[in-house]
């Protein structure tokens, strides 16, 4: 079905909402990103602390692929876990694109030489190139680009960021049979938000999990030490000091891997803004323009990490890592504001 050319690239901000707007657009149906990314309810906040030196991760969701939207909008998905090229060739076939999890470091095009790792990462893979490449389209980039079977197969099965790795997934839509209607389905969405992101029954999730990333942030220059391999912002392979390594991370994480900047807060706040013109509710606005305030605050710090780079004094890394609490306390008390005033609508 691939070869119809229904399927037509397009740039989006967030890897897994941009993905499935363009290949639900295949199936005829356009719909907007931040509507995609609202209603399916997994924006929030989770930190997962790695072992020894290796970099900490924040991802600004709590789910990934959580279909919701697919599911209001009437849209079967099938997931499938093809271990080879030849699997997922079969499978395009009859579709025309699958939605395919990977490890964002492992994809050649980002040039991170595998030494950094995002294994919640999403392109859409368009069709075969022979018996050894596919056409891959990634949000991220202006136009397709041709990933060897090889690399993409590494992409695949990544073992490298636990505990988001890949394991092979692959998502096959259906076409939509119903446009929800945002003035009913909208407030639905954000009250699933405001629960599992205040309440979310996990340390390392939601306004919880900020404040253990204020907390573990402190131990940073102690537990993150030594010489380490990274890619800077040039993709050139360098020596540095595992905290700049850690800090840089965590920059990428905020501003460049998918998240649109500012750890997807402006998007949530345009959807909040979108179920406020739906509703004639001034109070998701109201929060909507608190995400934005907080989106700002992620992004200055995600700036100032990605600035400094890998070349940045330890005693300097020192102060961007007071920066890191003191910005994830900052946005905690914006955030949880806004989300509480939201429980009772």
């Amino acid at each position: 079905m691939n070869e119809t050319g229904r399927y037509a690239h397009r740039r989006g901000i967030h890897c897994e909402s941009a993905c499935q707007c363009a290949v639900l657009a295949a199936g005829g149906y356009d719909v907007d990103e931040e509507i995609v990314f609202g209603l399916d309810g997994g924006f929030g906040f989770s930190f997962f602390p790695a072992n020894g030196n290796a970099p900490d991760i924040v991802v600004g969701k709590q789910a990934i692929m959580p279909l919701r939207a697919a599911r209001l909008m009437g849209v079967e998905v099938a997931t499938h876990t093809p271990k080879s090229g030849d699997g997922l060739a079969k499978l395009l076939a009859s579709a025309p694109a699958v939605m395919t999890r990977v490890d964002l470091g492992l994809l050649p095009y980002w040039g991170l030489e595998g030494r950094t790792s995002f294994g919640g990462y999403f392109v859409n893979v368009v069709r075969p190139l022979g018996a050894d490449a596919f056409e891959v389209s990634d949000p991220a980039f202006d136009a397709p680009v041709t990933v060897s079977a090889g690399e993409l197969q590494a992409a695949r099965s990544s073992r490298n960021s636990p505990p988001l790795n890949p394991d092979w997934k692959v998502y096959v839509f259906g076409a939509p049979r119903r446009t929800p209607q945002l003035d009913r389905v909208g407030p639905v969405a954000v009250r699933t938000l405001c629960r599992e992101i205040l309440k979310p029954g996990s340390r390392n999730l939601g306004i919880p999990g900020m404040k253990l990333l204020a907390t573990t942030a402190a131990s940073w220059p102690q537990s993150k030490h030594g010489e380490v391999e990274d890619v800077d912002l040039t993709g050139r392979v360098v020596r540095t000091d595992a905290l700049a390594r850690q800090l840089l991370h965590l920059g990428r994480q905020i501003e460049s891997f998918g998240t649109g900047g500012g750890l997807f807060r402006p998007m949530i706040g345009r959807y909040l803004t979108r179920v406020a013109d739906s509703t004639g509710e001034t109070r998701y606005a109201d929060a909507a323009s608190q995400f934005l305030d907080s989106g700002r605050l992620w992004s200055n710090l995600g700036s100032a990490l990605l600035t400094a780079g890998t070349a940045t004094a330890r005693d300097d890394l020192k102060t961007l890592v007071d920066a890191v609490a003191d910005t994830a306390r900052s946005a905690m008390d914006v955030e949880k504001r806004a989300l509480t005033a939201l429980t009772t609508l």
